[in-house]
């Protein structure tokens, strides 16, 4: 239902139309009248006004003044003029302010009711139109939140080939997410690699990490520039530098000052090691070959971390010395004689040279699989078993081995390390090395806890026993630790009363407001509560 609202000063007027007009067969509610322009705003404002019948000439403010005042305050509001002048003038105002129509006194009550029908219908289709506004608008906002979001997956379909990259339907793709890009448009593109972290996360704790990167990436390498940061799993993120009429390109050499800025402040606030990996301007039809470009030049660098790698100087790197194959077969009889630091000592010096020479990817896999069949012939020769030696599989090289020439170092003195000792022991059994770790923290359980002093107290790599704990017991070395520190605290809280910071300290709590923390997550009480529940107090 609707309102009408009837502005006249004369008195007899404004009866005439309310009173002399049967107005119960259209859809209104409420009639309102007003003797000049004041009263009609003060009703205007107080109700909701759907079609005001309004005459011109009142003293005060006329019509045309109301109409001004209407159009700004109460904008759906549907006017329609009625005046005894017939006047050129109040008819060419009437018309520039919009209003619905301009009708001469005296008008027939009939005529009068069917423009007051017919100024309904507009009513209602302004009403129709502001419902589909207000839905375009909530469509539009949700859109443009998840813009992003969208954005992203759009270039992962593209990368991934889900989503054709020839020119037409990739310019219709490019059009629908409003990205100022088209096929033959050049972008340029940063890789970034995340190396390695140094703290030992959970895989959770490693997801709002590379997160944390991504951020860092936006604000610090694309610095508020046309373009995008896709996240593609397994530790790359790339940048997307976007060219426009507005925009250049971004120059590599102020990209990668902008990429010495972040790899610090990455080292520095979010505890890890990456590299990035700057392309040549490419179009965005050959974006595919241009993140394989840079894959390849991932892959294959070995020899430097932390670093800025541009694709124009790799390609020149390429054409640097050929190294040699590593000398397994006096590495072979180092083995045979057991002669650990001598064997060390060699493996050293070839792999400083390997760093010299910036080898590849692919000459690391090759090495790889050369000092391989090396120690199998040995094992074989002895008729021992590859598991005997190495009983958790550590000749397993991960890709993050092979694509790190210090990573691979370690391994392989790692190695060798495990299988002279075999031969120094003339056969018997592997210590374990998990068991020792476990022991080594059981009884150092009340002191201060260092993976580098565990690491040493069973002569390994640090970063290598972390991985090898983990696979064997399906914890890390400081959960583990949590674990055998907060069973030790439930057996003194139930059976003695030492106070419940003694208990801490003793445990190797400093802290009793972060032991009773743990305590609480691991057990679900409180210390003082675990103690009251189990001694009954």
């Amino acid at each position: 239902m609707y309102n009408l609202l009837v502005v006249d000063d004369e008195e007899i007027a404004i009866r005439g139309i309310v009173e002399g007009i049967d107005w119960s067969t259209l859809p209104i509610a409420n009639i309102y009248t007003a003797i000049d322009a004041e009263e009609a705003q003060a009703l205007l404002i107080e109700h909701t006004i759907h079609i005001m019948l309004s005459d011109i000439d009142m003293p005060n403010l006329s019509g045309i003044d109301l109409l001004e005042w209407v159009n700004e305050h109460s904008p759906s509001s549907v006017t329609i003029f009625l005046t005894g002048h017939a006047d050129f003038k109040y008819a060419q105002q009437a018309v520039q302010l919009d209003c619905f129509d301009y009708l001469l006194k005296p008008i027939d009550h009939q005529a009068l009711k069917a423009c007051v029908k017919e100024a309904l219908n507009k009513v209602i289709d302004l009403e129709q139109l502001a419902k589909i506004k207000d839905t375009y608008s909530l469509f539009y906002e949700q859109w443009s939140k998840q813009r992003p979001i969208l954005i992203e997956r759009f270039w992962h379909d593209v990368l991934h080939y889900r989503l054709s990259a020839a020119p037409q339907q990739l310019d219709a793709a490019l059009q629908t997410y409003a990205l100022p890009l088209k096929s033959d448009s050049l972008l340029r593109i940063v890789l970034i690699s995340i190396e390695q972290w140094r703290e030992e996360w959970s895989a959770r704790d490693e997801e709002i990490m590379t997160y944390g990167i991504k951020n860092a990436a936006e604000e610090l390498v694309l610095h508020g520039e046309h373009g995008h940061i896709v996240q593609d799993g397994g530790g790359i993120i790339y940048v997307l530098f976007y060219e426009s009429l507005e925009h250049e390109l971004q120059s590599a050499s102020i990209i990668a000052e902008r990429c010495k800025t972040f790899i610090n402040q990455c080292k520095d606030m979010l505890h890890c090691s990456l590299s990035c990996y700057i392309g040549e301007p490419a179009q965005t039809r050959q974006l595919r070959e241009a993140v394989q470009s840079l894959l390849t030049m991932e892959r294959s660098n070995v020899s430097h971390t932390c670093a800025i790698l541009l694709e124009q100087e790799h390609a020149h790197e390429q054409e640097t010395n050929v190294p040699h194959a590593a000398p397994f077969s006096d590495w072979s009889l180092l083995l045979e004689s057991g002669k650990q630091t001598e064997l060390a000592q060699r493996i050293d010096e070839w792999f400083d040279q390997m760093q010299q020479l910036k080898v590849d990817y692919t000459y690391m896999a090759s090495f790889y699989y050369g000092y391989m069949n090396m120690l199998f012939q040995w094992l074989n020769k002895k008729s021992v078993q590859m598991t005997d030696v190495f009983k958790h599989r550590e000749w397993e090289a991960g890709e993050n081995i092979l694509k790190s020439l210090p990573r691979m170092r370690t391994w392989t003195q790692q190695l060798s390390l495990q299988i002279t000792e075999y031969a120094n022991r003339n056969g018997k059994d592997v210590s374990q090395v998990v068991d020792k770790v476990q022991r080594y923290m059981e009884e150092h359980l009340g002191e201060e806890f260092s993976r580098e002093q565990v690491a040493d107290a069973v002569y390994l790599n640090p970063a290598y026993l972390s991985r090898l704990f983990r696979r064997e017991t399906g914890y890390s070395l400081t959960d583990y630790l949590v674990r055998l520190r907060i069973a030790k605290a439930r057996i003194e809280l139930e059976k003695t009363n030492n106070r419940v910071s003694d208990v801490a300290s003793n445990v190797g709590y400093g802290n009793f407001s972060h032991f009773s923390k743990l305590f609480k997550k691991t057990t679900g009480l409180t210390p003082q509560e675990y103690r009251k529940k189990f001694q009954n107090v």
